[in-house]
Formats: C-alpha cells, structure tokens, sequence
C-alpha cells in the first residue's frame, strides 16, 4: 500500500502532466491501468500513458522535458517512454489523425487522481486491450479484459465482445475467454 506521501506526490505528478499537456494545447486521452477506473476496475500501475497524435510527438516532448522528464529511448512507430527519477514511466502511444479523432470522439470525462481527463469509450479500451493481447507484449492485459468485462456486465457470448475479440485479436483468444466464463 502506497504512503499518503507517495500517494500525494503521484496526484501531483499526475495533475502537472495534464496541465502541462493541456496548456500546449495537446489532445489526448487517458489510457493504461489508470483509465480502467472510469469502468469500475482499479489496478495498480506504475506507469502513465496516454494516446495522442504522432504528429504532437514535438510539443509533447517539449512539455515532458519542461517538467524534467527525460526520453528512456528515442521514439518508436507507435509509442515514446519518458522517465524521471522517483516518478512514474510516462508513456505516449501514437495515432494517426482519424483514429485518435474516432476514439476522442467516443471517449468519456472522468476524474482520475484529482484530474479531469477524457479516457476511451469502454469498446475502444476493450479494443486496445485485446490487440496488446494478440502482439503477445502484455499478458496483465489478460485480467484487464477479464476484469472489464466482468465489472461492466459483458461476458465473452455477447455480440459486440465476439466483434472485438475477432477484429483486434484472434478466435483463439475468443475461444479462451468463452472457456473461462
């Protein structure tokens, strides 16, 4: 269990990261363990990320190196990791201008350590989460969509998981989840 120091430091961390992201006046959204709260499921995390527009990549990295933030590795196609000692790992996942302009669109307001962000609506996280699954990078994805289905009422027989399931990872992922209901 966190400190209520530690606990403060992160809600003011959080609170600056969005502030500053804000203020240059860059869209994104909340994704990631902390965005799973907005769907009645709370999962520790050690990191931060959002989704943007790969062509902010300039601004966002003016404003995270503005708050003493540093690049862990110079960024990828699809994602930058930024890190600054006692803090969490920030990370920015890419998109191209229609996507992220769909998932804004769709996305919701909630409030997350003390901040107001719009975090995606619970398909598109459902989405994200199952194409992590599929690449194979991240199997605590695994309980995320277990968790959010199981907290929102869904379960792997409904229509529109089926869909997804099918569209962002495989039959065979279906097939796992339809076992485990």
């Amino acid at each position: 269990m966190e400190s209520n120091d530690s606990t403060t430091e992160r809600v003011e961390e959080f609170t600056r990261l969005v502030h500053g992201l804000r203020a240059a006046g860059i869209p994104f959204l909340l994704v990631g363990g902390l965005s799973l709260s907005a769907y009645h499921y709370e999962r520790t995390t050690h990191d931060i990320d959002f989704y943007c527009l790969r062509e902010r990549y300039a601004d966002l990295d003016e404003v995270l190196k503005g708050l003493g933030y540093q690049l862990l590795h110079e960024p990828a196609e699809l994602y930058v990791r930024y890190v600054q000692n006692g803090r969490d790992i920030v990370d920015f996942i890419f998109a191209n201008e229609a996507t992220f302009a769909q998932m804004e669109a769709s996305s919701r307001e909630t409030t997350v350590l003390g901040a107001s962000v719009r975090v995606p609506c619970l398909e598109h996280l459902l989405a994200m989460k199952l194409f992590a699954l599929e690449q194979g990078r991240r199997l605590k994805d695994l309980g995320d969509i277990a968790e959010l289905m199981r907290a929102n009422g869904m379960n792997a027989n409904d229509p529109q998981f089926e869909k997804l399931c099918l569209k962002y990872a495989s039959e065979r992922w279906l097939k796992f989840f339809r076992e485990c209901s």
